[in-house]
């Protein structure tokens, strides 16, 4: 059986912008490069996460691949139709923004949902079952004929996703949907976007600055800055190539005799105070197989009382301080 093809696929799309005239520059400037020559793949039914800083271009990327400003150069297909088919994408598609305003306050959370299904072509009674069939997944039945501008602002995020439901699409983007919600919405909204994965076979692409919301959440993540697609990973493979091997901390009774041999057995050897007269070793491996085994051996050998054994791995954050921080990528854009 041949492999489905990615839902969601991008060749060195690009996106500038032309700045804004003023009256300190002289001359033609040169244009603001958004999204740079960016390649991506998306699977059928995979909740994948992008994670970048203020300005990486994440939100221009969203409306690039919702058909919602057109791309300077490149391709991507969506759902398998080209940027060009816009209608074809735009029924394939559902977004959600953050902080949404596009709803009418004064009315109820059902009419507002009746009146966005018209907009997609549903009418009388297949509007109504998919305006209860999309509240029954946000959880919001019980409360769909209170005034909009009664609703919290996490009921207004679930109602958004409601509407972004109406049309069953097959793609989901969420552009930093929890960005002013409170930790119980957020818990609350992640539950949902998981059920819309694994039950509902939605495709999700989420855009967050939450580096613990993209770890748990998504499947695989992606960095951006300053344009482009730095890594992609799933999360713990994407802490894992940062540097290969692992780090260890050791808790001991004291330190060890031969640190010299110690040191050159491992990378990195620190020897710091443990607290109630012992001592914490850390070091790292390398990647290289068994020099844990090896350093043990050597503390056994001076007997040493070993207490305590763990590894680590780097955190997502340094991963997102390593391909955002980088100083050869010079002035952001």
């Amino acid at each position: 059986m041949a492999a489905m093809p990615p839902v969601i696929e991008a060749f060195g799309l690009t996106k500038q912008f032309a700045r804004a005239a003023g009256l300190l520059r002289l001359g033609r400037q040169p244009p603001i490069t958004a999204v740079d020559h960016v390649d991506l793949q998306v699977e059928e039914g995979e909740l994948f996460g992008l994670i970048g800083p203020n300005g990486a271009g994440k939100t221009t990327l969203v409306k690039l691949l919702c058909t919602l400003i057109l791309p300077t150069s490149g391709r991507a297909r969506i759902a398998g139709y080209d940027l060009s088919q816009d209608r074809a994408i735009k029924a394939a598609v559902g977004l959600v923004v953050s902080d949404e305003r596009s709803f009418y306050w004064r009315l109820s959370g059902r009419r507002n949902l009746l009146f966005f299904a018209a907009l997609h072509g549903l009418t009388g009674r297949e509007a109504a079952r998919r305006v209860e069939e999309a509240l029954d997944l946000v959880e919001m039945r019980p409360l769909a004929d209170q005034r909009f501008a009664t609703y919290s602002t996490g009921m207004r995020q679930r109602l958004a996703i409601a509407r972004a439901l109406l049309h069953r699409p097959r793609v989901l983007f969420m552009d930093e949907p929890t960005r002013s919600l409170d930790p119980g919405a957020t818990r609350r909204l992640h539950a949902l976007v998981r059920t819309l994965v694994a039950e509902q076979g939605v495709t999700v692409f989420l855009t967050t600055h939450d580096l613990n919301e993209a770890e748990t959440l998504c499947s695989r993540v992606a960095v951006m800055h300053r344009g482009r697609i730095r890594a992609s990973a799933p999360p713990d493979q994407l802490r894992r190539t940062l540097r290969p091997g692992e780090d260890y901390i050791l808790i001991l009774d004291r330190a060890p005799a031969a640190q010299h041999a110690l040191a050159r057995l491992v990378e990195n050897l620190r020897i710091e105070p443990g607290g109630e007269g012992r001592v914490q070793l850390r070091f790292h491996t390398n990647g290289l197989p068994g020099r844990l085994n090896a350093a043990l051996d050597l503390l056994r050998s001076e007997q040493c009382v070993i207490y305590h054994v763990s590894s680590t791995v780097p955190s997502l954050e340094e991963v997102f301080a390593h391909y955002t921080e980088d100083p050869d990528l010079g002035e952001g854009r």
